[in-house]
């Protein structure tokens, strides 16, 4: 014989069937959830260790990316091109140029600072021959480069010219 399905059979194995995959899915899920209150509350002070020890490791690694970081933006900013500018000077981007030529490259920074000339001689004197350059008190030299730094007098006022150009 066989069995004739009518609304209310269908409804009612429909609702054996949930029933059946409630169970088994909610029992396991409770004995886990027991279970993992019982390691949890075990391993807390672990645990806590562990979070901690990340968060004090992600501190360094952030404080040190950001010390690295500003260091690397302060030496571009005390750089124009591979020229050291002395922090008492102050960049007028508007009055420099640089170009290539067939002889070499030409460069023209212009500066204005309130420092006395003897102090921005001797910056030079000191940080130009550590990245090759010859040569002091204005005058230097490098490869087939020549680096004059002089004080100038221009409508702007009274500047530094720094001047790269082949020899």
């Amino acid at each position: 014989m066989t069995d004739i399905l009518t609304p209310k059979t269908i409804a009612k194995m429909i609702s054996q069937t949930v029933t059946r995959t409630i169970i088994r899915t909610v029992r396991p899920r409770r004995f886990a959830s027991r279970l993992l209150r019982r390691r949890v509350s075990r391993l807390l002070p672990v645990n806590l260790c562990v979070v901690n020890l990340f968060l004090a490791s992600f501190g360094i690694f952030a404080s040190a990316s950001l010390q690295a970081s500003q260091a690397a933006e302060s030496q571009q900013h005390s750089w124009v091109g591979d020229l050291p500018i002395m922090p008492a000077l102050s960049v007028e981007p508007a009055l420099g140029f640089a170009f290539d030529s067939p002889n070499g490259r030409v460069v023209m920074v212009f500066a204005s600072s309130a420092a006395a000339a003897p102090d921005i001689m001797r910056f030079y004197n000191e940080s130009l021959p550590a990245i090759g350059w010859t040569g002091s008190d204005g005058s230097w030299r490098r490869g087939s480069e020549a680096l004059l730094i002089s004080e100038v007098t221009t409508a702007a006022g009274r500047l530094w010219r720094l001047m790269v150009r082949p020899q």
